[in-house]
């Protein structure tokens, strides 16, 4: 009876109480696809991402450019060109397109113009003859690893030249024709995804150019950063371990 009693009196601890967390939420299939490991792209621009560039060359000398990339494969934009002696820019639409973007390899499209000084005519050395601006079309195959991108491209270029055919009309005039011809090079990007300098070369209408560009994170899905070069430590990094 007592063993009873000094038992009932025992105060027994509350049992644990065990809160139950919702879920995490499910990532939508887009937002994992826009999320996903992609290479530092030199001729195309990952999702919500505004791309500002300026380039030097020859013949063109040089451009302003700007480009936005969506869903990882399409990419839109323009460049404005002044060529000598033209108060006002000329301006051209930029496209492109990536039909596969996988983590060290990228095939796809992209249309482009370039510009040249008109050439000059045979009567008079002085005065310009016709504007001369090539269209091209090409197809883009990249090999990228860690900061450097690189590859080859090939496709048609469509180019207002001057007629060998044809006598000038007048000792100032210089007559033109068009001609669509196979065209291709190479492009070489060294950069993050921030920044980099892109180096581009194109034939038989002979263009070469250097390019620096910044990337912008406008509303891009991936996380912020990108301006240092990835797996470089510095002195100041906080992981870094102090020798003693």
């Amino acid at each position: 009876m007592l063993a009873a009693v000094i038992s009932s009196m025992v105060l027994l601890a509350p049992a644990e109480v065990v809160v139950e967390r919702p879920p995490p939420p499910e990532t939508s299939a887009l937002r994992r696809y826009l999320t996903r490991q992609v290479p530092i792209s030199a001729r195309f621009i990952d999702h919500g991402v505004l791309q500002v560039s300026a380039a030097g060359g020859w013949p063109h000398l040089y451009a302003m450019r700007v480009k936005l990339g969506l869903f990882d494969h399409v990419g839109i934009g323009a460049q404005a060109h002044w060529l000598p002696g033209q108060s006002v820019p000329q301006v051209s639409p930029e496209a492109s397109i990536a039909f596969a973007r996988l983590r060290l390899v990228e095939f796809g499209a992209h249309y482009k113009q370039t510009f040249y000084p008109p050439p000059k005519a045979d009567g008079d050395p002085t005065t310009p003859s016709f504007p001369q601006r090539d269209h091209w079309l090409l197809t883009s195959l990249s090999l990228s690893n860690r900061w450097v991108s690189g590859g080859f491209d090939f496709g048609v270029v469509r180019a207002r030249i001057k007629d060998p055919g044809q006598d000038p009309p007048e000792p100032d005039v210089n007559p033109s024709t068009i001609r669509w011809k196979l065209g291709g090079g190479l492009h070489l990007r060294a950069g993050t995804r921030r920044w980099g300098f892109t180096a581009s070369v194109l034939a038989p209408q002979l263009m070469a150019e250097l390019a620096f560009d910044v990337r912008f994170g406008l509303f891009e899905m991936r996380r912020n950063g990108g301006w240092r070069p990835a797996e470089v430590v510095y002195s100041t990094d906080r992981r870094v371990p102090q020798w003693r």
